[in-house]
């Protein structure tokens, strides 16, 4: 036999093909296995049919048969019999007879079902006719029956999964439940609540799996939205629930109440998914309105989050009634409680401070009101005043919430409450130790008017807190003074005031002549709040020694107000990012490139590795001297690596003045990532302003860099 195949071998390379067909059918014929008669192949096998069908080719071959071949002869895995049917079909595809070919890789199958030459033979041939589908399934089949054998010692299984691999990005195709358990619970948490539903009636395997306890993590975050396409879980979906989730129940609650779904969660459901949840740690809801939370049970001894959004109803409702704050369910939690977001503030909050709920481990707090419209102070709203219009008193939250290290003011409350400030006197030492990060945020336009000198008078006392460490300030205007100034800093700004045809005051005795005029033009900077003036001593006893970042893109920081603000973070490396925010109306045309050139101190900080830059007029010298003010002051800094850029409005011709700009700063810097603030979105997508992005390794994004809530904190 191994004669006659060499010998086929010789003619095929000759390209003989008819020679070589029939020295390797003589092969074949008198191979042992044929004991001296003529073996036929069997004709009951449809291996195409069955693969079609995901049946199993190698049951095919194993055990269909319902002619006399299969009670006749064996299988036969006769090395030179296998490669003497091989090359014979190899022959008929060089001639081009494929349907011969495929009955000699169909009859290697037969008779070698665990040798992987047939499907190999066979698949290549289906690859020759176009199917590459049934190739894929027959290279795989190959596989599976060799899944014992070391891929290593048979060339031949080499060979199978690299003819496998190029068609597996399109046909391979497994059940995810195979998959690792973290990978599966990963996949199917993205799917909301009622499509697992739907999951588990695919079968009873994918049912027993997805409920068993290694895919526990699975059902211990239930989320609870209002649809008007799907329906709400009933009590009985929450008891089979429950008990997936393993011992002691859900981890994670969402609840999302509204007009389709309210009537239906009911509040029994509420508390049994409380009250079979004692290991609950996060707890979400919104819009409970004729539900309340459990106020008698102190079962929840590892709830750290709590957030609650309430509609505008639930102001006058009473603590701990249906729709009501859950006044006594926080204080149940308090042992445990660190992060709490409040979004809608009850009546009581307002004018009881001994109603607040005691949460001595809270470190996070945001806290913000119903989003309403607009009012002033004097406004009224159905008879009372409206809940905007009335000052949130800050002080009482730092007796309730003694350990906070993180505040966000927002959205929805703009005007503050400022204690007298004998209390930020006498309880300097106890306002919020720990605190590190104060975020004021209203999102309301405030201006100038009467309720915002107490927002004003009390931003000035929080900042003043020596913990600090980020400072955000988002008035929403641009016209209020500065609150870093100092007093030379301050009289500077009112011979700009008082200056404004152009003509500035040139000798002492009209300086001094309107001393009493510039002292109450003072007063009206500082929103004179009662005792603010005369306690400006506790504003100058915080020298910032902890500033790690400063945000602010209304605030216009006088350079000598930067100074006094950021000077002992650049002495301890401790500052690592800052804003700008250039005058934004510049009526003398160098007021912006003067601004910056007070900002000469702050060259070459080496801490500073963010830096913004709000309000920049692309009319204005700063841009368009040509000597690249701005770009040479950010190249100073070693270790810039992000920058926000923000522009003024401007006209669209003036467009490619912003991308000249960027792209001199991509030059000149070393930075990494670009966020693009401008007038029209056009620029990001200039095609000059990205090939440089690409030419430096530079990121660019689009709008203003997000803020990251809850901040990360250093630890010492």
């Amino acid at each position: 036999m191994a004669d006659l195949i060499q010998a086929g071998r010789h003619s095929y390379l000759a390209k003989k093909y008819s020679r070589a067909s029939a020295l390797f059918t003589r092969a074949i014929c008198i191979c042992p296995c044929a004991r001296g008669v003529k073996r036929d192949r069997c004709t009951c096998k449809n291996y195409e049919q069955v693969a079609a069908q995901g049946g199993s080719i190698l049951r095919e071959a194993m055990y269909t048969c319902h002619c006399d071949v299969g009670r006749t002869f064996s299988k036969c895995d006769d090395l030179y019999h296998i490669q003497a049917l091989n090359s014979r079909a190899a022959t008929y595809g060089a001639l081009g007879k494929l349907d011969l070919a495929v009955r000699d890789a169909e009859w290697m199958l037969e008779l070698a079902p665990h040798l992987p030459d047939g499907y190999l033979r066979l698949g290549n041939i289906a690859r020759l006719q176009k199917n590459d589908e049934y190739a894929w399934k027959i290279y795989t089949a190959g596989i599976e029956a060799n899944k014992e054998t070391d891929v290593g010692s048979s060339p031949k299984l080499q060979q199978l999964y690299g003819a496998r691999k190029p068609l597996n990005q399109r046909f391979f195709r497994q059940d995810p439940l195979c998959l690792p358990a973290e990978i599966v619970t990963q996949i199917f948490s993205y799917l909301e609540l009622s499509r697992r539903f739907v999951c588990l009636r695919v079968c009873r395997e994918w049912r027993r799996t997805l409920t068993s306890p290694i895919h526990c993590q699975l059902w211990r975050t239930m989320t609870i939205c209002s649809s008007y396409y799907r329906r709400a879980p009933d009590i009985d979906d929450l008891k089979r629930i429950i008990p997936w989730a393993g011992d002691r129940g859900v981890r994670e609650i969402r609840i999302s109440l509204g007009t389709p779904i309210e009537f239906t969660f009911t509040q029994a459901m509420l508390t049994l998914l409380l009250k079979a949840s004692p290991s609950l740690e996060n707890l979400e809801v919104s819009y409970l309105r004729l539900l309340y939370l459990p106020s008698n049970e102190k079962i929840w001894k590892r709830l750290r989050y709590f957030s609650i959004k309430s509609c505008a109803e639930s102001y006058h409702i009473a603590a701990d009634r249906p729709g009501g704050f859950p006044h006594k369910f926080l204080e149940n939690a308090a042992s445990s409680l660190v992060h709490l977001h409040l979004s809608g503030i009850p009546q009581y909050w307002y004018n009881m401070m001994s109603s607040l709920p005691i949460l001595p481990n809270l470190k996070i707090l945001k806290i913000g009101d119903y989003s309403k419209h607009m009012v002033y102070p004097d406004d009224q709203w159905d008879g009372l005043p409206h809940p905007d219009a009335i000052p949130f008193p800050i002080f009482p939250l730092s007796l309730a919430f003694p350990r906070l290290e993180q505040l966000w003011i927002g959205p929805n409350l703009p005007y503050l409450d400022p204690a007298p400030g004998w209390m930020w006197r006498e309880k300097a030492e106890d306002i919020w130790p720990h605190l590190k990060v104060l975020i004021f945020d209203p999102t309301i336009f405030i201006g100038q008017t009467s309720g915002a000198q107490g927002t004003y008078s009390t931003l000035w006392h929080l900042t003043r807190l020596t913990s600090l460490q980020h400072i955000t300030l988002q008035l929403g205007s641009g016209d209020w003074p500065c609150m870093f100034s100092d007093n030379d800093d301050l009289l500077s700004d009112n011979d700009d005031l008082l200056s404004d045809n152009g003509d500035l005051l040139s000798d002492n005795d009209d300086l001094l002549s309107d001393n009493d005029d510039l002292l109450s033009d003072n007063d009206d900077l500082l929103f004179d709040n009662g005792d603010l003036l005369s306690d400006y001593d506790i504003a100058r006893c915080s020298e910032f020694p902890n500033l790690h970042s400063f945000s602010s893109q209304t605030m216009c920081i006088s350079p000598n107000g930067a100074r006094a603000l950021l000077s002992n973070g650049i002495k301890s490396k401790q500052l690592t990012s800052f804003d700008i925010v250039f005058p934004c109306e510049d009526y003398m045309e160098h007021a912006s490139l003067r601004h910056l050139k007070g900002y000469d101190w702050l060259r070459g900080a080496p801490s500073i590795d963010t830096l913004s830059c709000y309000g920049i007029d692309l009319q204005s010298t700063l841009v368009k001297d040509g000597r690249l003010f701005l770009p040479r002051f950010l190249a100073t800094f070693p270790n810039l690596r992000t920058l926000d850029i923000v522009t003024c409005d401007y006209p669209l011709h003036l467009g490619e003045e912003f991308v000249s700009l960027v792209i001199a700063i991509m030059r000149l810097t070393h930075l990494k990532t670009i966020y693009m603030a401008s007038t029209s979105f056009a620029e990001y997508y200039h095609p000059q302003l990205r090939q440089v992005a690409r030419d430096h390794g530079v990121r660019l994004r689009s709008g203003p860099r997000i803020l990251q809530w809850p901040m990360p904190l250093l630890e010492k």
